[in-house]
C-alpha cells in the first residue's frame, strides 16, 4: 500500500483509495466496476507475476472538486457578475426608449395643440388690423405688429420642434425625386424679401443644371432653411449669403457660405448635436433651441448624405453638403 499511495502522492493525489490485485486470468472474464480504475503503476512488474492491480477512489468526486478548486468558484461568480450586468443594461436601455418615447410623443401632442390658437390668433390679429378702428389708432396699429411679430416668433419654434418629432427616427419616409435647382430657387426667394429689407442678400450660384436627387422633399427645405435661418440668426453685420451647388463623380454638393463671425473652432464638431447652441458674446441667450443644424444632420443623413461645416477663410462659416446623385429618373 505504501508504494502505491508514494506513486499517487507523485502525481497529486492525496485521497483516500481502496485496492485489490487480481488475477489476469480472472480479470479477462469479469468486467471491473463502476469507479474501479486499473493503475499504469506497477504494470510491468504485476503482469509478469500474472496479476492486476485494481484501485478504487471512494472520494473521487472531492478530488474533481479539489482539483478545480478557486478557478470553478471564480468563473461561476464572473458568470453570474455578466448575467446581472447585462439584465441592468437591457432594463437600463428598455427605460431609457421608453422614455425618449414618451418626450417625442408629449412634444408631439404640444405641437400639435398650440396650432390651432396660433392659427386663431393669426386670423384675430389679422382682423383687428384691418378694421377702420385699428387704421386711425397708431397705439393699436403698433400693439398688432407686436402680436404679428410675437406670432411669427412663436409658430416657428412650434414648427422647428413639430418637425423635429418627424426626425427621430432612423427610417427614411416620402422619398420623391428632387429637382435642386427649384428648391434652392425656392428658398433663395423666400429669404430674399426679408434680406432685402436688412440691406442684406442671398446669392445662388448653379455650377451644373439638371440635378436630382431623391429625399423627403419638405425635410429637404427645412434643412437648407435652418442653414440659412441659422446665417441670419448669428449674423452681427449685414448678411451675405451665398449658395454654390454642383456635381461631380456621381455625387451632389452643396455649399452654404455665409460672412458672420464664423464658430470658435472648439465647438465646430458639436453644432450638429441637439440642443447645443454656441455662445455669443452679443447674445446671453441665444434664440432657439439648438435644433436647427441637428434636424439637417438628421434629415440629410436619412437621405443618405453626409454634412460638415468649417470657418471660411474669409470670415463667416461655411456648410457643406454631399448628396447622392441620381442619374436615372
Amino acid at each position: 500500500k505504501s508504494v502505491i499511495e508514494e506513486d499517487l502522492n507523485y502525481y497529486g493525489i492525496n485521497l483516500d483509495f481502496e485496492f485489490d490485485i487480481i488475477k489476469t486470468g480472472y480479470l479477462q472474464e469479469a468486467s471491473v466496476g463502476r469507479g474501479f480504475y486499473l493503475s499504469g503503476s506497477l504494470e510491468e512488474l504485476l503482469e509478469r507475476s500474472g496479476y492486476k492491480l485494481s484501485i478504487r477512489f471512494p472520494g473521487r468526486r472531492d478530488f474533481i472538486v479539489a482539483q478545480m478548486g478557486s478557478i470553478f468558484v471564480v468563473s461561476i461568480i464572473l458568470l453570474v457578475i455578466v448575467t446581472l450586468s447585462s439584465l441592468l443594461i437591457y432594463r437600463f436601455y428598455r427605460r431609457e426608449r421608453d422614455l425618449s418615447g414618451n418626450i417625442v410623443d408629449f412634444v408631439n401632442g404640444m405641437t400639435h395643440a398650440f396650432k390651432t390658437p396660433l392659427t386663431n390668433i393669426s386670423l384675430a390679429n389679422s382682423m383687428i388690423a384691418k378694421s377702420d378702428i385699428t387704421i386711425k389708432d397708431k397705439k393699436i396699429i403698433s400693439y398688432t405688429g407686436i402680436i404679428k411679430a410675437e406670432h411669427r416668433k412663436l409658430k416657428e419654434r412650434v414648427d422647428a420642434l413639430l418637425k423635429t418629432t418627424f426626425t427621430e427616427t432612423d427610417q427614411p419616409s416620402g422619398h420623391e425625386l428632387i429637382d435642386l435647382s427649384v428648391v434652392t430657387r425656392d428658398i433663395a426667394d423666400s429669404f430674399s424679401v426679408q434680406l432685402n429689407n436688412s440691406g442684406g442678400s442671398i446669392t445662388l450660384k448653379e455650377h451644373d443644371t439638371g440635378i436630382y436627387l431623391y429625399g423627403n422633399p419638405d425635410l429637404f427645405y427645412i434643412a437648407l432653411s435652418n442653414i440659412i435661418d441659422n446665417s441670419l440668426k448669428y449674423s452681427r453685420e449685414t448678411a451675405e449669403i451665398i449658395i454654390d451647388t454642383g456635381k461631380k463623380a456621381g455625387r451632389v454638393f452643396i455649399g452654404i457660405d455665409d460672412n458672420g463671425s464664423g464658430v470658435p473652432q472648439e465647438y465646430l464638431a458639436d453644432i450638429f448635436e441637439k440642443y447645443f447652441r454656441v455662445a455669443d458674446d452679443e447674445k446671453v441667450n441665444p434664440e432657439g433651441f439648438g435644433l436647427g443644424l441637428y434636424q439637417v444632420k438628421k434629415i440629410i443623413t436619412l437621405m443618405g448624405g453626409s454634412v460638415s461645416a468649417k470657418n471660411s477663410p474669409a470670415g463667416g462659416l461655411s456648410i457643406n453638403i454631399e448628396l447622392p446623385l441620381v442619374t436615372e429618373k
